[in-house]
């Protein structure tokens, strides 16, 4: 026998709600500033949302097979290994105007509330940045230094900071199109340096010799943490 489950469960809820709300920043993040006209349009934002929901709520429960079965003989519908079972007792919601149709419930009218907090990128602090710049070496022409900067958007420098140099061979790849390349992965001297008081890091990059004087474009890749740049070096 089976029943049509239209109850819902509280993360599903939750989660409804915060998709919704994150579709409603989006717009009025990207409102035009100005109407046709040049006049200035009244913007919005939602640092909160508080909400109540009235719902019913349902303790339901899966019902077991009917069929039979004797440990001792193993006669029956079902071997063991395919006899069902219930699952634990699941909390489940639905509006009140509605009522359920499951065969096995425990109901209580309620209300849910909560309220929905904006938090400003970054947990509110100044925005992590890294800037990277390539330096040719002055002895060999395919060797170049990469100094990097971590500081934030208040101008103060990160000392400590983590930074990480990866090879980008797929982005590599889509840069050098019909060329055919030696893809030396080991060119990066240092796949991670810890940035100084200052907030620099530098690093050492020795492209292939044969793909530097083809001219071929490559990628590396920088992060610390989620914050990334990248750099391409390609012969001029």
């Amino acid at each position: 026998m089976s029943t049509q489950n239209t109850s819902i469960t509280l993360k599903e809820i939750l989660l409804g709600i915060s998709e919704s709300l994150n579709e409603a920043q989006h717009q009025l993040r990207n409102a035009a500033p100005y109407d046709e006209y040049g006049r200035p349009n009244t913007l919005y934002t939602l640092p909160y949302l508080d909400f109540t929901l009235q719902v019913e709520t349902e303790l339901e429960t899966s019902s077991t097979t009917d069929g039979t079965y004797d440990q001792s003989t193993g006669y029956g519908k079902y071997a063991t290994s395919e006899m069902l079972y219930s699952p634990a007792p699941v909390m489940t919601y639905r509006p009140v105007s509605k009522t359920s149709s499951t065969s096995e419930s425990d109901k209580i009218t309620s209300s849910i509330s909560g309220r929905f907090v904006a938090i400003a990128p970054n947990e509110g602090l100044p925005q992590l940045i890294i800037e990277a710049i390539p330096k040719q070496s002055n002895t060999n022409a395919n060797i170049y230094d990469i100094e990097v900067s971590v500081f934030n958007s208040a101008g103060e420098n990160i000392p400590g900071a983590l930074v990480e140099f990866n090879y980008n061979k797929d982005k590599t790849i889509i840069l050098n199109p019909n060329t055919v390349l030696n893809h030396n992965t080991n060119f990066v001297k240092q796949g991670e340096i810890a940035s100084d008081i200052n907030g620099k890091a530098t690093n050492t990059i020795a492209i292939d010799t044969t793909d530097y004087n083809a001219k071929n474009t490559i990628q590396v890749d920088i992060n610390v943490g989620t914050v990334f740049t990248k750099i391409s070096i390609q012969k001029h």
